[in-house]
């Protein structure tokens, strides 16, 4: 059996990849049916954002802070810490997560169940 390039699979078409900046918040937070909000702190630069994922029973499960402008993602999720760094896009996937990318695939996926992984 010969190992296929992932590039090469067929992409679900229901997919949506958007450039990872201010503007991709909203449509985040709209899929992770959570909302968005100023934090309580900002950069110099740019503004900072964060969410909370709720769990079952309507329970926060995690902690979601967005730092567009430096293209970091921070997530807090029970014991776990998770700082991903040099994200350049965002897919969308519908009712189920979403996939914040690095350019050589490495992604941190946030489940809409409030569920956190890290592949790389």
């Amino acid at each position: 059996m010969t190992s296929r390039d992932p590039a090469s699979l067929p992409r679900n078409p229901r997919i949506r990849t958007l450039p990872y900046t201010e503007e991709a918040i909203t449509p985040i937070a709209d899929l992770l049916d959570a909302e968005a909000g100023m934090a309580d702190f900002r950069l110099p630069s740019s503004a900072v954002y964060q969410l909370t994922v709720q769990g079952t029973n309507g329970r926060p499960t995690a902690m979601v802070t967005l730092w567009p402008g430096i293209r970091r993602v921070d997530v807090v999720s029970g014991p776990a810490t998770v700082v991903f760094t040099d994200i350049r896009t965002v897919d969308l996937v519908p009712g189920v997560e979403v996939q914040f990318r690095r350019t050589a695939k490495e992604c941190l996926i946030v489940a809409k169940n409030g569920q956190i992984i890290v592949r790389a």
